[in-house]
């Protein structure tokens, strides 16, 4: 529930210090919104910048916008420009690594497949893997060890988060507090590493193989995670997917077993320094954000893709609202495939319930036909009422 607007917010407040106090479930002066709104040619109407001029257009979008968190993974500052005539080409990790910008575990995920990418891709994908075979699978798994494919020593982690986050939060310095990421937290690796197919079946099947090498990795991500803990960060984003639009990939009997206790290792180095441990998915993990708080989260990004009705989000914050840190968006199906009425209704929706809880982000705000009236509605609606109804 909103506390009393007090003298402390009569003054507008910057984006830094706005998203601090939300993440600690305090009153702000207007919602506070999680990353951008709009695409790179809204953003370069908006600020009259262009996106090539890098962390000018950087600040003055965040600035414009009056963004208040982002979150940024491990991040090679000084990488080479992507140069591809091609429309795809196809190589190992190697051949990729001095212009992929993200280091997480990717480069374990992806070790001895093939891979492929587009001229304008920030992610590879994966064309072939190390076996063919489910039972060529299993005995890759049962001989493999995540661990020995980390090269980086903790010193060398954390100075690259460190880097990571001071070069950000020094473009953006008191306008937007950044926080720090992990994209392959543990079940995405699996995804990448596996394959779907072959994960849905070891998950059923051989669940000791999973929870084996399981175990390992999440050694490797703690690595990870210490490594944030010393950067200097107040907020992290773990990053899994975990579920599909239907639902959670199995049940959360299944996760509270096999997953949820690696998170809690995980998570350990972050929530001794009292960063605040926020986690996201696409698809709706709803029935699971019990089994995650238990495991240390203390907040939830609901992705646009999960298409959650309006008695689901109304429900989600009647049980989360102003208890947890929830960051909210309008369905993305709706403000790209619907009329603009509907699609500003969608924004005036979820703002209205932001209205009602401290600690609700927007987010969400893409690419849509309507991003001139949905910005519109957002700015409209976007400062605190002081008589904000109760819940």
């Amino acid at each position: 529930m909103v506390e009393a607007f007090n003298g402390a917010l009569e003054a507008e407040i910057m984006g830094y210090e706005r998203a601090l106090r939300a993440v600690n479930l305090k009153p702000t002066d207007k919602i506070p919104l999680l990353g951008r709104v709009g695409n790179t040619r809204f953003g370069e109407r908006l600020t009259g910048v262009k996106r090539s001029e890098g962390d000018r257009y950087l600040r003055a979008i965040h600035e414009t916008l009056d963004v208040d968190l982002i979150y940024v993974l491990e991040t090679l500052i000084d990488r080479k420009p992507i140069e591809q005539k091609e429309d795809t080409v196809y190589g190992r990790f190697e051949d990729f690594k001095d212009s992929f910008s993200r280091y997480d575990s990717f480069h374990i995920a992806y070790e001895g497949c093939t891979l492929a990418r587009s001229k304008t891709a920030t992610q590879l994908w994966v064309v072939e893997r190390p076996f063919k075979t489910y039972r060529e699978m299993l005995r890759h798994l049962k001989n493999y060890d995540p661990r020995e494919y980390e090269p980086k020593s903790a010193e060398e982690i954390a100075e690259i988060c460190r880097r990571t986050y001071q070069h950000y939060q020094g473009i953006l310095k008191d306008l937007t507090l950044v926080a720090g990421q992990t994209y392959l937290t543990l079940f995405t690796f699996f995804i990448v590493r596996v394959g779907w197919r072959f994960l849905a079946r070891l998950m059923l099947k051989d669940v000791e193989v999973f929870d084996e090498v399981a175990e390992k990795y999440a050694d490797v991500m703690r690595r990870h995670t210490e490594a944030w803990a010393e950067s200097g960060i107040k907020v992290f984003v773990c990053h899994d997917d975990i579920a599909f639009r239907e639902g959670p990939v199995m049940s959360p009997d299944w996760f509270r077993e096999h997953v949820f206790p690696l998170y809690k290792k995980i998570w350990q180095p972050l929530k001794n320094r009292g960063i605040k441990v926020l986690f996201l998915s696409d698809g709706n993990y709803l029935s699971l954000i019990d089994g995650l708080i238990e495991a240390g989260a203390e907040g939830f990004k609901i992705n646009p893709d999960a298409r959650l009705s309006r008695r689901d989000i109304e429900k989600l914050c009647a049980n989360y609202g102003g208890k947890k840190v929830l960051a909210l968006s309008p369905r993305w199906d709706i403000i790209k495939n619907r009329g603009v009425e509907e699609a500003v209704s969608e924004v005036e929706f979820i703002t209205a319930l932001a209205q009602r809880f401290n600690g609700v982000f927007f987010h969400g705000l893409g690419n849509t036909p309507h991003i001139e009236a949905c910005y519109r509605a957002w700015v409209r609606n976007r400062e605190k009422r002081k008589d904000s109804p109760e819940p």
